[in-house]
């Protein structure tokens, strides 16, 4: 090996150590912020964005069945190997039921296939065909599974819903925010259960006050032991209208704590909605019936 490959590692390192000032706290929640100049509450604000998203339309998203293609960053895939999985996660084929909070998806990278189902209680991970049952890899593709759910449908997504009744876990307002020449609504709350096997993560959702559009999705990540203490946001590129839903289909994802760096950046290539799945359509090696249609290309 040759000294430049053996000095690799520590140059990761101090770039690491190096970006470790350049992140960013989590947003921290104030109680007495809870109105603001405009008068509207967080509950309101919410409401509006869920709307402007489809969110008052009764069963126009009961499935989402999309392709993807992404470019995950280098240093996050060193930082995190397992978590980015970036060697099959590469291009996909996803499906997301809503009323039953489930997940699931078929990557393809350099290195094979892997396939994943992911319930509001069970994780299951196949590789090249054959399950696994590594702790490990359960409790990362939990994290990345949720995650990725609660990413692709903004608030629409189940983890993102206000509650039904105002409680400890309703939203709250945060400042707002300016970005780019535009005015940015942060809504906090917390989720519990968290993402992936944590009990307890924080969400921040950023709403475009001039259209009440999900901007950003902010996130912790206390689902597995290597991403404890962390915090990443997803920013929205670009967006598609279908019927009555709003959609994001290309995304920014940088790791804003405890360093800072753009970590994977990803965009719908296929799209449909509402084919009818269920749950069995997607717990099976492969998937069954209409599941394995792969999404409609995007115009």
């Amino acid at each position: 090996m040759s000294a430049g490959a053996r000095a690799t590692p520590c140059c990761v390192l101090s770039l690491v150590l190096w970006l470790a000032g350049c992140a960013v706290p989590f947003p921290v929640a104030d109680s007495g912020c809870c109105t603001a100049p405009d008068e509207l509450t967080a509950d309101e604000i919410f409401e509006r964005t869920w709307r402007v998203h489809g969110g008052q339309t009764p069963g126009a998203l009961k499935d989402l069945n999309v392709a993807l293609d992404g470019r995950w960053k280098f240093l996050i895939t060193r930082i995190q190997p397992l978590v980015t999985d970036h060697r099959y996660r590469v291009r996909s084929q996803e499906r997301l039921l809503l009323p039953q909070g489930v997940y699931a998806a078929r990557y393809e990278g350099p290195a094979g296939s892997k396939q994943v189902y992911r319930s509001r209680s069970q994780i299951r991970v196949w590789y090249d065909g054959q399950e696994v049952l590594d702790e490990d890899v359960l409790a990362s593709t939990a994290l990345t599974a949720d995650s990725f759910l609660l990413f692709a449908l903004g608030p629409l997504a189940p983890a993102a819903r206000r509650p039904a009744q105002a409680s400890a876990a309703a939203y709250q307002r945060l400042p707002d925010r300016e970005e780019g020449g535009r005015r940015y609504h942060r809504l906090y709350r917390v989720l519990t259960p968290g993402l992936g096997l944590s009990d307890r993560d924080e969400l921040v959702l950023w709403v475009d006050a001039r259209t009440a559009r999900t901007w950003r999705v902010q996130i912790t990540l206390e689902g597995y032991r290597t991403t404890r203490g962390a915090h990443v946001d997803v920013t929205y590129l670009d967006y598609k209208q279908v019927g009555a839903v709003l959609l994001p289909v290309a995304f920014n994802e940088r790791v804003r704590g405890p360093i800072a760096i753009t970590a994977h950046r990803w965009w719908l290539t296929g799209l449909d909605l509402n084919r009818g799945l269920e749950a069995a359509d997607l717990q099976t090696m492969p998937w069954q019936r209409e599941a394995l249609t792969p999404a409609k290309a995007l115009d």
